[in-house]
């Protein structure tokens, strides 16, 4: 009897450790589902960022590529990519244990972007905005006066560029960024964390930059909109009273605000608000539309008389002429192809080498120029602008009496030649040549005259490349 109680004891202690472990398997069970529906929404995820990378891949043409990085808002996404989506990427694949980074991948000589690039694209790019007037609100969708330019920019891509931006072009940038968050009306998990998180960058950034530039009201707004997030932050707290004790204080004059402004903004001269105002001008238009346009025949030489050269005369002092179809299409193309690229650069343009084919072909140029007997000409070197280049202004050669410029490749927006002095500015059509005189001829020996100071607006999308030379 004994024997058969113990029995029976033992017999229950067994099942009740079986049930024991059915439960455990049953946790284990809806653990591991919950790990392959975590697993799979991960790897979703992937899919996703990759397919969309590979998808802007697939609309760049194999003899696109030169285009798509003549535009600067490509260039930054590409840069970010690197700098922000594919460490993501790689970390939740290293999440995984089935998804582990291949060391011979690893081990590859990779071209990275390094941050000095990704800061000099962004300057780049906060140069084009301030010339060219541009609103973040558009730019951050790819759009340029109304035209499509590149891919639409996060609302991280945004506060990275609010960032490095002056306090005055930051707070719209910081505006653009806040209306780039994920809408309250998308429930997901994901999307309500970035919204937060998002959200509480912004803020800091916003009374950060705000406190700095003494616009201590709109810091304070900054302030009490993160405590609505966060009421016992400490750190928020303190930045809050500190505020509020500058803001009470009666010895605090309106001129130590404004000197902190002034501090923290940089003032354009009124030339470079000039230049801007002329860029912004000849954007788009293929000239000034001079209402003189005129068919000018000259007879001086066998050369003019047997080709007649369409003029617009765009200032008479000092003597300003742009030269109307000097070159077809196939003419400039078959000298681009003449072209090589030296090793040095400029921050104003990239310098370009001709061939000595290419400077004979130039050479009949030389008569549609107002040319005078004794003038030398010297040889043509071509000039590469893109949005990598800065707008600075172009010294003139004491030794030259005038100056020419054909354009041989438009850029697709920008890149216009602007004379201060003349408020003056041209978008030279491709084929035709610009010639203008840097000496005035009313002296003896003519004097160099300052009004002939030009630029080269910087380009906003492709690259142009032109041909200058100068008469002595």
């Amino acid at each position: 009897m004994l024997m058969a109680s113990m029995a029976y004891g033992s017999s229950l202690k067994g099942e009740e450790q079986l049930e024991a472990l059915l439960d455990t398997e049953t946790q284990l069970i809806d653990e591991l589902r919950d790990y392959i529906e975590r697993l799979e929404l991960q790897l979703e995820e992937i899919r996703r960022e990759t397919e969309a990378i590979a998808e802007v891949h697939r609309q760049v043409h194999p003899d696109g590529v030169e285009e798509y990085m003549g535009n600067p808002l490509n260039v930054l996404t590409i840069l970010k990519r690197f700098d922000s989506v594919w460490p993501r990427l790689e970390q939740m694949a290293n999440a995984t244990d089935q998804l582990g980074v291949n060391e011979e991948f690893t081990k590859r000589n990779l071209a990275l972007p390094t941050d000095e690039e990704y800061e000099e694209s962004l300057s780049r790019l906060l140069h084009l905005q301030s010339v060219y007037d541009l609103e973040p609100s558009s730019l951050s969708l790819g759009l340029v006066n109304g035209i499509k330019m590149g891919s639409a920019m996060s609302w991280g891509d945004c506060l990275e560029v609010a960032r490095n931006s002056e306090s005055s072009v930051a707070r719209f940038w910081l505006e653009t960024a806040m209306n780039k968050l994920p809408s309250p009306t998308e429930n997901s998990t994901d999307y309500t964390k970035e919204r937060e998180n998002g959200r509480v960058q912004i803020l800091e950034e916003q009374l950060n930059m705000e406190y700095k530039a003494g616009e201590l009201t709109r810091a304070l707004t900054a302030a009490e909109e993160l405590l609505l997030l966060f009421p016992t932050n400490q750190n928020v707290l303190k930045a809050k009273a500190k505020i509020e004790k500058r803001l009470a204080k009666k010895d605090l004059p309106a001129g130590k605000t404004q000197k902190s402004k002034e501090k923290t903004q940089k003032t354009k001269s009124a030339e470079q608000l000039l230049v801007g105002e002329l860029c912004r001008g000849a954007t788009q238009a293929p000239t000034i539309g001079s209402r003189f346009s005129q068919c000018h025949f000259e007879g001086r030489t066998p050369w003019t008389l047997l080709q007649p050269a369409r003029l617009e005369p765009l200032s008479s002092d000092p003597h300003v002429v742009l030269y109307h179809n000097v070159m077809t299409l196939k003419q400039t193309d078959q000298l681009l192809e003449l072209t090589d690229e030296q090793k040095d650069s400029r921050p104003g343009y990239q310098p370009l080498e001709f061939s000595k084919l290419a400077q004979k072909k130039l050479k009949s140029i030389l008569h549609h120029l107002d040319d005078k007997t004794g003038v030398q000409k010297p040889a043509w070197e071509a000039r590469r602008h893109s949005h990598e280049h800065t707008t600075s202004r172009l010294e003139d050669n004491p030794g030259h009496v005038a100056r020419g410029m054909l354009k041989l490749q438009e850029a697709g927006m920008g890149g216009a030649l602007v004379f201060p002095q003349l408020e003056l500015g041209v978008n030279i059509p491709r084929g035709s040549v610009l010639y203008w005189r840097t000496r005035t001829s009313d002296v003896s020996p003519p004097e160099w005259d300052y009004r002939s100071q030009h630029a080269v607006c910087p380009v906003l999308l492709g690259f142009q490349v032109s041909a200058w030379t100068g008469l002595s």
